[in-house]
């Protein structure tokens, strides 16, 4: 098999020739991203590249509102704070402007929210007043990026979730006590977006994308943020309704989602995903990788589970254990892909975890 036929397969839990290994963020394909990398990287992506599959994300996109309407303009005032630079944006809306804060490290650190758009009611109404025109972007480069990949592996296509939408545009505090204090509020703003997330797939679909569909942020409002019920509410309903157009149209849904999942499983079966990424057991997460298979393997494909920041740190006969483990828990009936939790996400990476990504694809290699 292919890799592109083998990711398929493994979505559709139908027989591989052997389960697929997806590094996720080690783009061994990208000759810009690998020549940007430090000298560190090298070991790793001759790994990847001899064993790995690919997971290729590319976004429709929608821009924060989902909308394309030329009402809506932003300008942004830039400070060099030194280890810091400081982005503050105005989002000019007809009913007035709100402001969002970031800073981004010059040291190669993560970047950090300060503040975010909507922080009142009055906020939600400036955003409401932004006219909607459909966002209807130019696919070319999906179909460029999915030549190119060839028969290596499958180009996700991503998709805006509304949790994603409200999530970017008041944060996590503000989303998980709206979600109590003003439902109502978070309802609303949840129907507005999820009919805009339907324009931009079924554009999408129009234009011929797929067939393979992806959506991250369901984590925005999973426990401990919010209990099954509000889960439900907020992003099982409108996932619904996207996961049914997904499959109506014949395409398959990939759903990426950390932390705890126990009290939610069935909600992603229920939203539609055909595989679910990274199933985190504790203390990151509360679902056992064994656990997951034995509730619903049999109906949805696994893709996980090595934690992040045990490549990083474990010793590698350590490490080495739980791959062998992820592998005998996952291969058997199909429906496994082996993959970490997250990206490497340093600028340079120690022998240390070097050593143990390069133990991680040939373990599992070693295994078919």
């Amino acid at each position: 098999m292919t890799s592109r036929e083998r990711m398929m397969a493994a979505f559709r839990l139908e027989p591989v020739d052997h389960f697929p290994i997806q590094i996720r963020g080690v783009r061994f394909w990208d000759d810009d991203w690998c020549a940007t990398r430090d000298a560190s990287y090298g070991p790793v992506i001759e790994a990847v590249r001899e064993h790995g599959d690919i997971e290729l994300g590319w976004g429709l996109g929608g821009g924060m509102l989902l909308t394309a309407s030329p009402e809506l303009t932003t300008t942004t005032e830039t400070i060099d704070e030194g280890d810091w630079i400081r982005h503050i944006t105005t989002i000019h809306a007809p009913a007035g402007d709100m402001t969002s804060v970031r800073l981004n490290s010059t040291r190669g650190l993560p970047g950090l929210a300060m503040e975010f758009p909507v922080k009142t009611l009055e906020d939600v109404e400036k955003v409401l007043s932004v006219p909607y025109v459909p966002h209807q972007p130019d696919c070319a480069s999906f179909f460029a990026a999915d030549e190119a990949l060839g028969d290596r592996g499958i180009v996700m296509c991503s998709v805006p979730l509304p949790i994603t939408t409200i999530h970017a545009l008041m944060g996590t505090d503000t989303l998980a006590i709206w979600s109590i204090t003003e439902r109502d509020v978070i309802h609303r703003l949840t129907d507005v977006f999820v009919q805009r997330s339907l324009d931009i797939l079924n554009w999408g679909l129009s234009q011929g994308v797929g067939p393979v569909f992806s959506t991250l942020g369901e984590e925005y409002l999973a426990p401990p943020l919010a209990g099954p019920r509000d889960f439900h509410d907020f992003v099982t309903t409108p996932g619904i309704a996207l996961g049914n157009r997904i499959h109506e149209a014949g395409c398959l849904r990939h759903i990426h989602s950390h932390g705890s999942i126990a009290a939610i499983l069935e909600d992603y079966i229920e939203m539609g995903a055909d595989c679910l990424h990274p199933i985190e057991a504790p203390p990151l997460g509360d679902m056992p990788f064994d656990e997951a298979k034995r509730l619903v393997g049999d109906r949805v494909c696994l893709e996980g589970n090595i934690q992040i920041g045990d490549v990083y740190h474990d010793p590698t006969d350590v490490l080495v254990e739980k791959v062998k483990r992820t592998c005998e828990i996952g291969a058997p009936g199909g429906g496994f892909i082996l993959c970490p939790t997250a990206s490497p996400h340093t600028a340079v990476l120690t022998d240390q975890t070097v050593r143990n990504y390069v133990a991680m694809v040939e373990t599992a290699a070693s295994m078919w």
